[in-house]
């Protein structure tokens, strides 16, 4: 197994939908995230930090009051109108968690196994953050994504890749319905800003 860089069993993923999102579990799934960027290598160090920045900006939110933010609808929902540094710290780590999770969904319905993940990436950036990009992050963007690990070097290969692929039957949609859910409640109190950085 030691040939895979990512094991996603060893992931405590994103919790089950229930009433409210827990925004320290939330927070924790995301972190995890972020070491699974990492395994992609150096060049994808401005990702990580983006994302890293945003976990941070929620974390400190949620440090001020961790009984009132307890859920991180709440976090959102209360400062609506007071301020929108929580609800845009978790625009931007929406979006990226997006984009992975887009990328490991093209990874896991790629019928042919294919070795080469660059069309994945690419696909899942024009589907998820491009449109929020301009022209100079787009291009940086570019060269970056050219440079991403194989399918055996993220996963494995023979049964430590199919071990990979199991787990994400799971991990995947609970992400996702996780990601619809903080989408719908951004976009409820017109959060959901669609200006280009």
């Amino acid at each position: 197994m030691a040939n895979a860089r990512i094991q996603f069993k060893t992931l405590k993923g994103f919790p089950e939908a229930t009433d409210k999102i827990e925004t320290q579990t939330f927070l924790n799934a995301a972190k995890e995230i972020v070491t699974v960027i990492e395994t992609f290598g150096k060049l994808f160090t401005p990702v990580i930090s983006d994302m890293n920045g945003n976990i941070n900006k929620l974390t400190k939110v949620y440090g001020t009051d961790v009984l009132k933010y307890q859920y991180l609808e709440d976090m959102i929902v209360l400062n609506v109108n007071v301020d929108d540094f929580a609800a845009n710290a978790l625009l931007w780590l929406k979006r990226g968690l997006q984009l992975i999770c887009t990328f490991f969904e093209n990874i896991y319905n790629d019928a042919q196994s294919s070795e080469a993940l660059k069309q994945h990436l690419q696909d899942a950036y024009e589907r998820t953050l491009k449109p929020y990009h301009g022209f100079i992050v787009q291009s940086t963007i570019k060269i970056i994504y050219s440079w991403v690990p194989t399918r055996s070097q993220l996963l494995g290969q023979g049964d430590a890749q199919q071990e990979n692929i199991e787990v994400l039957t799971n991990y995947l949609p609970t992400m996702r319905a996780q990601l619809d859910r903080i989408d719908a409640l951004l976009k409820s109190h017109n959060l959901d800003d669609s200006r280009k950085v």
